[in-house]
């Protein structure tokens, strides 16, 4: 289509050049010129085609009947041999190269145990009933088991049944279970491991501490060990520390403290298997009468708190008071009030010895009449006296 075009454009080129191309006006010059016309749009047409990439020739192939040449398979792509695969590459889970039917071996390591619970170990002393006992036995978990020693000493096996441990320690007891499972043929080479938690040896601490609770005793232990393992006193606890015998909750035995660790006498005092330690809450002391504050004030700071420092904390003694004649009130020993006078204003001027306050003792400061009276009657004396000034002048 493209080759008659051009060779109509060729004519019509030739006609022109030799001057025989016919005019407009003549009669065939409408024929020529109707040609021209449609060769020019052919052109056109054939520009526009090409232009947005449709090729003649493609079409005039497929015109003719062409048929498209089949695509070429693609060559298969060898690897090139390197480091990475030059062998063939290793299975992450390796079949088994055990004969068909016999049985997969189990591993000739053993492995470790799984630790003892929170809290437990190789123990303090003879296992007693109450104690939590933990047996552990390796490479053979069915025979692990943690339970309570029965009140007639003994804890259940699985496959063993009954076992008596009270009275032995946790190497003993591991010991014996051993030649249990070896007696009875249960297993060939027992390893095994008893941890326990015996309540037996511990020591139950309560009262103003930051983590009351029981606790172990690990060898021999002092009343300080004790208490900084149940997280130190709190800012409340008192001066008096009450140990009471095992089993019993009565008679106790008390010691001083000092909670501001300057003064620690009682430290060192070594604690025993069942005893219980209560630490006191610190006492207040009560003031009240003719001072300035009058209210309650504890005494936790210092074991040796006097009158003069606790008149102090209360804002002094008014004007009006009657020191000399202060009542202070004290719990004895048996529980009855005593009352004992006290010479406040001597004290303060350090001619008196300055009393140490005890917890729940009442200080109070009676107020003054006559002083009282002549206070109102020197007012009124002052103000009568201002007034009379004024007006004289």
């Amino acid at each position: 289509m493209l080759l008659a075009m051009l060779s109509r454009l060729a004519r019509i080129y030739r006609g022109i050049l030799s001057g025989s191309f016919p005019t407009w006006s003549d009669a065939g010059g409408a024929v020529w010129s109707g040609s021209l016309r449609l060769t020019i749009l052919q052109v056109l047409l054939a520009v526009a085609l090409w232009f947005y990439g449709v090729s003649p020739l493609s079409v005039q192939a497929q015109d003719s009947g062409l048929a498209a040449q089949p695509q070429a398979e693609p060559a298969p792509i060898t690897p090139a041999q390197g480091p990475y695969n030059s062998t063939a590459p290793e299975l992450i889970f390796p079949q088994s190269t055990l004969p068909a039917g016999e049985p997969a071996r189990s591993s000739q390591r053993q492995p470790s145990p799984m630790g003892p619970s929170l809290g437990a170990g190789l123990g303090y002393g003879p296992i007693r009933p109450g104690d939590i006992v933990e047996v552990q036995v390796f490479d053979s978990p069915e025979y692990n088991v943690r339970m309570p020693v029965s009140s007639s000493g003994d804890i259940a096996i699985p496959y063993a049944g009954l076992f008596h441990i009270e009275g032995m320690t946790s190497v003993e007891g591991a010991k014996a279970i051993e030649h249990l499972f070896l007696d009875r043929q249960i297993l060939r080479d027992p390893h095994v491991i008893v941890t326990t938690q015996q309540f037996g040896y511990s020591v139950t601490v309560l009262g103003e501490v930051h983590t009351p609770g029981i606790y172990a005793l690990a060898g021999r232990q002092r009343l300080i060990d004790i208490l900084t393992e149940a997280g130190g006193v709190t800012d409340r606890a008192g001066h008096v520390i009450e140990i009471f015998g095992a089993g019993s909750m009565k008679d106790p035995t008390s010691l001083l403290w000092d909670p501001t660790l300057r003064e620690n006498d009682n430290a060192e005092v070594q604690l025993k298997a069942g005893q219980t330690v209560l630490v006191s809450r610190c006492g207040v002391v009560y003031v009240g009468g003719s001072v300035g504050r009058p209210g309650a004030y504890p005494i936790c700071d210092s074991q040796h708190t006097t009158i003069s420092e606790v008149i102090a904390e209360a804002m002094g003694v008014r004007p009006s008071s009657w020191g000399q004649r202060t009542i202070l009130l004290r719990t004895s020993v048996t529980g009855t009030r005593v009352m004992q006078q006290v010479k406040l204003e001597d004290t303060l001027r350090g001619k008196k010895p300055d009393i140490v306050m005890q917890p729940d003792d009442i200080l109070f400061v009676p107020p003054s009449t006559w002083k009282a009276v002549g206070k109102t009657a020197v007012t009124a004396m002052v103000g009568f006296a201002t007034q009379a000034y004024f007006y004289i002048h």
